[in-house]
This record gives structure tokens, C-alpha cells and sequence, in this order.
């Protein structure tokens, strides 16, 4: 597969883009769910004028792999691409079976939002199962829906409950579920049944994550851990009173499912401070979290979402003991998905706390765990940065102290004069420099040549530097 690959690409660069294609096609048959097959497919189709069918073949890899980067500058790149001819043959390849699928909602008077959930969800899903539990006007809305049946339901202080419930109701082949406070994007419209047909015949159950654009006091996070959509009769049933996950008969920790991320986009507003607050959110997480510790204190992802709600009450000494616990819990389980997540925190906190060598730790752990990981060598890079801003600081410190030493040293060994003389304001100016501050630096080395001309070819090198990015910069204004 590997040596398939290299060839391929070996084509893309010697611009023989058919012998690419036929390449890509052959790898797209032996592993569909492989999203940079498609993407070597894609550039193959788009080189020869098949802009239509290359913008297909995109779409589908994006599905398969929605962080990709390339998605912006290709998608503006086929636009300038014609339309080209049909390709039945592509169209075969990204042929998938159709699947039916019931969307599944827990909702508690979401009288406010549930009908835009709900017709976000028209013409992506069969059928919908509300598990309510309200006492407001959500039942009156969702029944003028005609493909809503309204499963009743008492609240027993566990989600995963009442999602178990819902599936009791469910007799598609896969469900989807959205909450009440989100809506499915309008372009995503057919993607739910497409990612579904896609990972319908895996000789593993998946489970698919999707991707949930949260709007948090004006600012957009996205999140993919979302597992929301999976095949049914499979035996598939979520575990947890909150926070719940869903897995196979025996647990969560295992080999017997896949889990991928799609692009199915969805909209969520729920996590807003005030609609948090309005619901009190985070006490009764932090109520449920304590039960389920109580109830399963081996389980790492427990202490892990405990460890996250205690931050979010603003406890951060508690938030790290309970953080720390949930690394050490994750040791027996080598399928724990939240190690990385618990690390991230844990930098986070250390950071803000100005503490870099806990910071630089927790960094090298996550990295240690997955190599690539953004976060980690982000945060690792502005440790650095703080270190490196202490040491400017310390460095000036002691060229000070060098100097104003020639004021009380004595003994038998002979200081180096030009220290005191020029070398400290020439290192001063250098700091100066480097941090930026190209004036002071101007002026120390000006008024260092002025007394010591000898040292005109160091300090004519440094001042004509300086002159030169200031040209550079009034250029670029």
C-alpha cells in the first residue's frame, strides 16, 4: 500500500495525471475510508478538467477527514477548474448503500430551540424519538412533527438512561443523535446519511464523532469528540449518568468498535454562560460526576469530566488533584480516548499559573502520548518564550551587577577592564535589540562608538542592521 502510494504521487509530480488516477482508484477499492486516497483522486480529476467530479471527490475525503487543511485553497482552486464531463465511473466509486436512520433527542422544556432542531433535521433522517421529560410547551411543538414520536420519561438522574431508553424506540439502521440546544448545519443535510452508508459495512461497529461548532461568548470553538452516530442492533449502549459514552455490552475500553470523525456539522449554543447558568449545568454535572466516582472509581473518564466541571466553577487546585487522578486511572486502560484532553487541561492550568517547569512536563507527557499534537508543541514553544523573556531579564540583571562590581572589587586578579568600559552597554544594546527595542539599542551603540571608535567595525555592522529593518518596516507600511 505504502509503495502504491509513493508511486501515485510519483505521477501527480511528473503531471501524469491519468496514470494518478487509475492509481487512486485502485487504492479508493482496497481501503474507501482512507480520506488522502481521495484526496490523490481528487487533484488527479481536477488536473484534467474534471471539476465536477473532482469537487465530489473532494467533499468525500473532507468527509472521511474534517480537520483537513487543504479544504480551503482546493475548493477556491476549482473554481477557475470547468465543470468537465460525467463520470459515471467516479460516481460508482463514491456510490454508498443507503441506510435508514432515527435522529434521537433528550430534551427538558426546550420549548425555545426544539423546533429549530427540529426542522434542521426534515430530509437528513427517517424518523426522531424525543425522550422527554418536560413540563413546558416542548411536546406541543415537536407533535406537529410528523415524523416525531414522543417517548414520555421520568428523570432518574442518568443520561445514559435515557439515551438507552430512546434506542428501546429505534428501528433504523443507524441513529443519529443532536441535542435539543444544537442544529444540524443546512449544508450537512445529506452528509448524516452518507457517513453512515460509508461505515455501514465495517467489520467493526463505528462509531462516529461529529463536528460540533460551539459559539461561546462570541467565540467559535469546535469540538470533535462528539460521538453521536452509530449503527444499531449491533448492540451498541452508552454508559455514564452524564458525560455518557457509548460502547459495546462490555464497556467502553475495547477493540470491538471503530471510532472516526465525519464531517456532519452541527450548531450549539448551549454552553453560553447564560443559558449554562439558566440551567445550572455544571452543579448538577458536578452531582453526577461524584455518583459515577462513587460508582466506578476506576474509571478514568469520570475524574477526567470531573476534573473539567470543577474548572469550570473556577476550583483549580481541586480541578488538578482530580485531573492527576484521572491520569493515573488511565493507566490500566490503554483505549482510554481522553488522556490527551487530560493533559491538555493540566498544561493549561500550569501555564496560566506561570508555573513552566509543571507546564513543560505535561507538554513533553503529551507529546510523549501523541507526537503531533498542536497544543503541546504551541504551549511548549510559549514556555519557551517565557523562559527565554526570564533569562533577557536575568542576563541584563548581571551585565548590571558586572559592571557596578568594578566599584568594590579588589584582589590580586586583574577584572577585564572593558567590561566595565564598553562590553556591558554593548551587551545591553544587543538585549535591546533582540527584544525589539531597536531605539534603545541605536542609541546605546551610537553613543558607545562615540567613545570607543575602535569599535567601529562591530558596531557599525550592528547599527547599519538596525537601519536596515527599519527601512524594511517603513516599506512594508
Amino acid at each position: 500500500m505504502e509503495q502504491a502510494s509513493v508511486l501515485l504521487i510519483e505521477h501527480l509530480k511528473q503531471h501524469k495525471y491519468k496514470e494518478a488516477e487509475f492509481a487512486a482508484k485502485d487504492l479508493i477499492r482496497t481501503n474507501p475510508l482512507e480520506a488522502q486516497n481521495w484526496v490523490f483522486l481528487g487533484e488527479a480529476l481536477m488536473h484534467q478538467g474534471y471539476g465536477d467530479a473532482a469537487n465530489k471527490v473532494f467533499q468525500r475525503a473532507w468527509l472521511l477527514d474534517p480537520e483537513a487543511t487543504w479544504v480551503v485553497p482546493v475548493l477556491d482552486a476549482l473554481k477557475s477548474i470547468p465543470v468537465g464531463d460525467e463520470r459515471v465511473d467516479i460516481e460508482g466509486l463514491l456510490h454508498v448503500r443507503k441506510v435508514t436512520i432515527t435522529a434521537g433527542i433528550i430534551t427538558y422544556n426546550m420549548e425555545s430551540t426544539i423546533e429549530r432542531c427540529l426542522d434542521s433535521l426534515q430530509g437528513a433522517v427517517d424518523h426522531i424519538v424525543l425522550i422527554d421529560c418536560s413540563t413546558d410547551r416542548t411536546v406541543e411543538r415537536a407533535s406537529q412533527y410528523p415524523n416525531v414520536t414522543i417517548v414520555p420519561y421520568v428523570w432518574m438522574d442518568d443520561f445514559a438512561a435515557a439515551r438507552n431508553e430512546g434506542l428501546l424506540h429505534m428501528h433504523t439502521d443507524w441513529v443519529f443523535w443532536i441535542d435539543a440546544d444544537e442544529y444540524l448545519v443546512k449544508e450537512d443535510l445529506e452528509a448524516v446519511r452518507e457517513a453512515a452508508g460509508v461505515y455501514h459495512d465495517t467489520p467493526l461497529p463505528a462509531i462516529l464523532c461529529l463536528w460540533q461548532i460551539n459559539l461561546i461568548q462570541n467565540h467559535v470553538k469546535h469540538n470533535f469528540a462528539q460521538a453521536r452516530l452509530f449503527p444499531l442492533h449491533h448492540g451498541l449502549r452508552y454508559w455514564g449518568r452524564v458525560h455518557e459514552q457509548v460502547g459495546t455490552e462490555s464497556g467502553v475500553y475495547n477493540k470491538e468498535t471503530l471510532r472516526h470523525k465525519v464531517k456532519v456539522r452541527v450548531f450549539h449554543d448551549g454552553y453560553e454562560p447564560t443559558v449554562m447558568e439558566s440551567k445550572q449545568k455544571i452543579e448538577r454535572n458536578l452531582k453526577l460526576l461524584r455518583l459515577m466516582i462513587e460508582e466506578e472509581p476506576d474509571n478514568p473518564a469520570w475524574w477526567f469530566y470531573l476534573g473539567r466541571e470543577l474548572l469550570g466553577e473556577g476550583k483549580v487546585d481541586e480541578a488538578v488533584e482530580v485531573l492527576v487522578e484521572a491520569e493515573d486511572r488511565a493507566v490500566p486502560h490503554p483505549f482510554f480516548g481522553r488522556l490527551l484532553d487530560v493533559y491538555k487541561y493540566l498544561m493549561d492550568i500550569y501555564y496560566r499559573g506561570q508555573n513552566w517547569e509543571q507546564t513543560s512536563v505535561y507538554c513533553f507527557k503529551a507529546l510523549a502520548y501523541q507526537s503531533d499534537f498542536p497544543d503541546a508543541h504551541y504551549m511548549l514553544a510559549q514556555v519557551r518564550m517565557k523562559q527565554a523573556d526570564q533569562l533577557y531579564r536575568e542576563a541584563e540583571s548581571g551585565f548590571k551587577q558586572a559592571r557596578e562590581a568594578f566599584h568594590t572589587y579588589r584582589s590580586i586578579v586583574s577584572p577585564d577592564h572593558e567590561i566595565g568600559e564598553w562590553k556591558v552597554d554593548v551587551a545591553l544594546a544587543e538585549i535591546a535589540q533582540r527584544a525589539g527595542k531597536s531605539s534603545v539599542a541605536r542609541s546605546i551603540y551610537t553613543n558607545t562608538l562615540q567613545h570607543f571608535p575602535q569599535m567601529a567595525n562591530l558596531l557599525g555592522k550592528r547599527l547599519a542592521t538596525i537601519e536596515a529593518e527599519r527601512q524594511r518596516l517603513n516599506k512594508s507600511q
